[in-house]
Parts: structure tokens; C-alpha cells; sequence
């Protein structure tokens, strides 16, 4: 791991060693330094989680990724800095529950003796901080309320807005997760014509002030606690992803424009 190229990155050269405030500092950090984002999908290409590509890609050449990517290498570098790492896999509470599958990858990092569930690749909505990984364990990040609790022999996580509106995440169990298990899940995720990531295109920033949302056909921030979204004309993606991210799209079709139905 290019421990030093990772830290100057981010902006915490001078973080101290494996301590709590190490964790938070890091983690927030990471969030608002990388986007998170499918790029890599839409434009046909495959997600690989080999350590020397996601360096080149998030170090060398300004890019972002989606939750394997950004794990992966967070989960390298916090092991590089003395932190007890395991990964995990988690089913984002989406749609129909029969529906539900592990294709989000999210980190539980022992400090002191104590479990937290860190999750710097969730996207805009997704902690800004790591959460202690206890029962009933809550706290407010950035006009979010996050939470956690046991259901069915399962963590939980869940967010609420300033208007109590709750959202559940995603839930997982404690079991550590192999690379190859990883691995499956990323190739499932980056390349089944089901998966959402081939289905949308999605650029997304995330600060303490703000979360910013692109998807194909809308715009959604958040801030101060409450949601606004505003619709976008597919005619004007390309110009809306460089003006708010600074990406320039593909003049050809991505690839959720050639293969919709």
C-alpha cells in the first residue's frame, strides 16, 4: 500500500496511529476527497479491485469508484496504519425483500478492543464517520441521523432526515468475508444486466455540508437534513457531470442508454 501517496491524498499526512480519533479523521477524510461513482461500468470497462489498479485509479488519476473499490483500498490502508480490519458483506435494503442480496461490501474495525462498522463506499447517503458496531448505537452526521440495531441474528443500519423520515440501509451479520467472496460479489455487481450499477449512471459527491446525487435522470442533494431533487434532461447529462463533477462523459452511449428496453 502507498500508505504516504494515500494520506497526502486525502489531506492527513499528520494522522496519528490506530486510535478512534485516527478512524474518524480518516474516514471522513476519504469521503469527501473521492467520488463515488460507475464510471467505470458505463463506459464498458470491468471493476478491478487488485490493489496497484485502485491506487493508479484513485491516487494517480483523480477517479472514484463504487463500494468494493473504495473499501477495498480504505480497509489497505487502515491496515497499513495498525487497525484490526475485517471485511464484510451487507444487503442494501432495497425494493422487495426477496430481492435483497450481499452486494455491498462494508468494513468492521476493531479499536481499543471495540468493534466499529466503518462504510466509506455507500455513496451520498452512507456514513461520514464510522458508527460503533453496538446495539442501539446512533449519532449525527451531517443533518443525517444514523442508527443501529439487531434484527433477526442481523445488524441494521438506518437513516433518518431532519423530518424523522427513516430509511433502512442495509443489514449484515459479523462473518468475515474472504477475497474471492469480494470478488464475486463485485463481478455479480459490475456486470449482471440486473444490477443497478449497469442500469444507472450515478456520480455522487459527499462533505460535511453536502451530499450531491447524480443519477441519469435527476439531480438530488441533501443538506441540512432535508432532500430536494430536481429532474435532468437526458439531452443535458453530459453537460450536467462536468459543470457539477468536473466529468467529461463518453459522446457515445453509456452503457445503461444501450441497453435500455
Amino acid at each position: 500500500m502507498r500508505i504516504d501517496d494515500y494520506l497526502r491524498k486525502i489531506g492527513a499526512a499528520d494522522a496519528p496511529g490506530a486510535t478512534i480519533d485516527a478512524l474518524r479523521r480518516l474516514h471522513l477524510a476519504h469521503r469527501e476527497t473521492f467520488l463515488f461513482e460507475n464510471l467505470s461500468i458505463q463506459k464498458g470497462g470491468r471493476v478491478s479491485l487488485a490493489l496497484d489498479d485502485l491506487q493508479r485509479k484513485f491516487l494517480d488519476d483523480g477517479g472514484g469508484g463504487y463500494c468494493f473499490e473504495h473499501n477495498t483500498l480504505f480497509g489497505a490502508a487502515l491496515r497499513d496504519l495498525g487497525f484490526t480490519v475485517t471485511s464484510l458483506l451487507a444487503r442494501v435494503r432495497r425494493g422487495p425483500s426477496e430481492g435483497w442480496m450481499r452486494t455491498h461490501m462494508v468494513l468492521r474495525v476493531v479499536v481499543a478492543g471495540a468493534p466499529w462498522l466503518a462504510d466509506v463506499g455507500f455513496g451520498g447517503f452512507g456514513l461520514l464517520e464510522p458508527l460503533p458496531l453496538s446495539e442501539g448505537a446512533t449519532a449525527e452526521q451531517g443533518g443525517a441521523t444514523y442508527a443501529l440495531r439487531r434484527e433477526k441474528g442481523m445488524w441494521v443500519l438506518s437513516m433518518a432526515d431532519r423530518s424523522d423520515t427513516k430509511t433502512d440501509m442495509y443489514e449484515f451479520t459479523e462473518d468475515p468475508q474472504t477475497a474471492g467472496d469480494i470478488e464475486i460479489a463485485n463481478h455479480y455487481t459490475s456486470t449482471h444486466p440486473a444490477s443497478m450499477f449497469r442500469r444507472t449512471l450515478t456520480i455522487q459527491r459527499t462533505t460535511r455540508e453536502e451530499r450531491t446525487v447524480l443519477r441519469s435522470e435527476a439531480i438530488v442533494r441533501f443538506r441540512d437534513g432535508r432532500l430536494t431533487e430536481e429532474p435532468v434532461d437526458r439531452t443535458r447529462l453530459r453537460t450536467v457531470a462536468q459543470d457539477l463533477f468536473g466529468i467529461e462523459l463518453p459522446g457515445t452511449p453509456l452503457v445503461f442508454e444501450s441497453e435500455e428496453h
